[in-house]
């Protein structure tokens, strides 16, 4: 989890400094230096502009969440099947991840040939992989986050100034109207005042720490497994 929570922390920075140009632009009046034939002037910022600036922060916000949960996910998967773990000692959680997404051997099999896996189930290895239907596109917010907690077995308990994830949704909802051409930049962005957008950042940022905190301690604990195993 080092590199994913390494490569999240690069994003946070990244956002970090196109807030602090969106910040000197509306609340410090900043201003273009434009080239001409005299040398330089400074021009104000074109105020729609300043409307799609604030709407692309929904865009830099989502692909964080993005990113960092579906690189999660992939670090859960491998490290669960580099522990070449037989089935006996999976967590209950990790049994029917395996089941539902891995294991075909009870698919139109008939009653005695099912007997025949089941009498072999507990040695057989778990290898489970990350696939497209793991996240689907556009739909992560701090619900789908806590569902997916829930099927994996890592906790979904955040700081509270997190205020367990409710600013995913409007990011999740901006950043898909936006993609699906449903609202432009300007009409999104004019809703939206800079410290709206502070407070959102800082909110997702916290939660989204907290969660890949939660996938590393689940990880290092070895919580996929059957606790005395």
């Amino acid at each position: 989890m080092n590199t994913v929570i390494a490569d999240f922390e690069k994003r946070v920075r990244e956002i970090d400094v196109y807030f602090r140009h969106l910040e000197a632009i509306e609340e410090k009046d900043g201003k273009l230096s434009v080239p001409t034939a005299r040398g330089r002037v400074l021009r104000p910022m074109d105020p729609a502009l300043v409307k799609v600036l604030k709407a692309n922060m929904f865009l830099l916000l989502y692909n964080l969440v993005e990113s960092s949960v579906r690189q999660s996910l992939v670090e859960v998967f491998d490290t669960i099947t580099a522990e070449s773990m037989p089935y006996a000692d999976a967590s209950d959680h990790v049994k029917m991840i395996w089941l539902s997404k891995g294991h075909r051997k009870f698919k139109d099999r008939s009653a005695e040939q099912i007997f025949q896996a089941l009498a072999s189930l507990a040695q057989d290895i778990v290898k489970i992989e990350f696939g497209d239907g793991v996240i689907a596109g556009g739909n992560l917010d701090g619900r789908k986050i806590r569902e997916l907690s829930h099927i994996y077995g890592f906790s979904s308990t955040v700081h509270r100034n997190a205020k367990d994830g409710t600013k995913l949704f409007q990011v999740k909802k901006h950043r898909n109207d936006l993609a699906h051409g449903l609202v432009s930049f300007s009409e999104c962005g004019r809703n939206y005042t800079v410290s709206d957008l502070r407070q959102a950042k800082h909110e997702v940022v916290i939660y989204l720490r907290g969660i890949l905190r939660n996938i590393s301690r689940y990880l290092e604990q070895k919580k996929f497994r059957v606790q005395n195993a």
